[in-house]
């Protein structure tokens, strides 16, 4: 074979072979856009899917919650979750709370938007108390040495006459947060018939833990 067929042959294998990778990066590119593409619109879907249930859920606890404020004669009725909040020094997360939903009676002002990412450090006597018991009475006119001082000024600062809290549990029976009724100065309900609503609390707190079961496994998906 002659240099120049020789050269001939080297140019149209290497031209060949430029073909095939641009071809190759292209298809590689467009493919990957295409990927991308689907891959986004999935997770855009999946977004939306998941944002109808969690805005459903919402609402259905919403309800509940204007439900017992009927039923109990409450001044507020609302929900505390628990969570892990900030790195501690030691690299242990903060136990934390913060007040995710709530309806109002007669003399409740709204918390919700104020009692958010709280530290269990600063209410270690009452959250100890949640956990132990399946619901609790707190009496702010008549103190006992239960709780810590702070608890009864935080009352004090709410207006809160009695409140009344029972946990709420998930479907593996870990505890996941509180419901509470309070009832405030003005209200002229008496401590007896305030306590004759606990079972009404307690039966709300096993449904709101369904509730809020359902609510966050569709956010860990």
């Amino acid at each position: 074979m002659e240099i120049g067929e020789i050269f001939k042959a080297i140019t149209t294998y290497g031209l060949s072979i430029v073909i095939s990778g641009l071809v190759l990066f292209f298809a590689v590119k467009f493919g990957n856009i295409f990927l991308n593409d689907f891959q986004n619109k999935r997770g855009v879907k999946k977004h939306d899917e998941l944002t109808t249930i969690r805005n459903q859920v919402g609402s259905v606890i919403n309800a509940l919650l204007e439900r017992t404020v009927l039923r109990t004669r409450a001044d507020r009725v609302y929900v505390f979750e628990f969570h892990n909040g900030s790195l501690s020094m030691g690299g242990l997360p903060f136990l934390k709370m913060t007040n995710t939903y709530e309806a109002l009676g007669q003399y409740g002002k709204t918390e919700l938007h104020k009692r958010a990412d709280m530290p269990f450090l600063l209410f270690q006597t009452f959250v100890d108390a949640v956990y132990e018991k399946e619901h609790l009475v707190i009496d702010a006119e008549n103190r006992t040495d239960e709780f810590a001082p702070l608890v009864y000024e935080i009352l004090e600062e709410r207006n809160i006459r009695i409140t009344i809290r029972a946990k709420i549990t998930d479907l593996n029976r870990k505890v996941i947060g509180y419901l509470g009724i309070d009832y405030c100065k003005g209200n002229p309900i008496s401590r007896e018939a305030a306590e004759r609503n606990i079972d009404t609390l307690m039966n709300v707190a096993t449904e709101l833990g369904a509730l809020l079961s359902v609510n966050d496994k569709e956010k860990k998906d």
